[in-house]
């Protein structure tokens, strides 16, 4: 009995510990900085949906007036949910963190405005706001 509930207490211990990670989980080592955060305003060039373990990512190629910039949005299902719904070339604002992952530069969106619309994909730490841990 007492192992089992030493077992679940670090099951508990663990948990906490992975939720209080805030701004990570974009790769190894990324990390959310709410006072690196810029605007970006472009025209989307491409969109595009990534393999992202159990469920599909949606990058858009954005033309700025800076040159192309990739912007990493989040699932494809959780924009769908949102009913943001984004084709090639319309113009859009996006709130968030430039970095440089092993593919090149790449533009962490914490929020996107289009059309009269804004989504906050992210919390100002850099937490996503989809359910994170559930494939679906």
């Amino acid at each position: 009995m007492r192992t089992k509930a030493l077992i679940l207490m670090i099951v508990f211990a663990v948990a906490a510990a992975v939720a209080q990670r805030g701004g990570m989980g974009y790769g190894p080592g990324f990390k959310y900085d709410p006072s690196a955060e810029t605007k970006l305003t472009g025209t989307i060039e491409e969109i595009n949906t990534m393999d992202m373990m159990c469920q599909n990512g949606t990058h858009l190629v954005l033309k700025t007036d800076k040159g192309n910039m990739e912007a990493a949005l989040g699932p494809s299902q959780f924009l769908k949910d949102q009913s943001l719904q984004l084709k090639k070339g319309d113009k859009v604002e996006v709130t968030g963190v430039k970095t440089t992952m092993r593919m090149g530069e790449m533009f962490i969106v914490r929020q996107i405005s289009s059309g009269g619309k804004t989504v906050t994909l992210r919390d100002e730490k850099g937490v996503p706001a989809w359910p994170r841990g559930s494939c679906r």
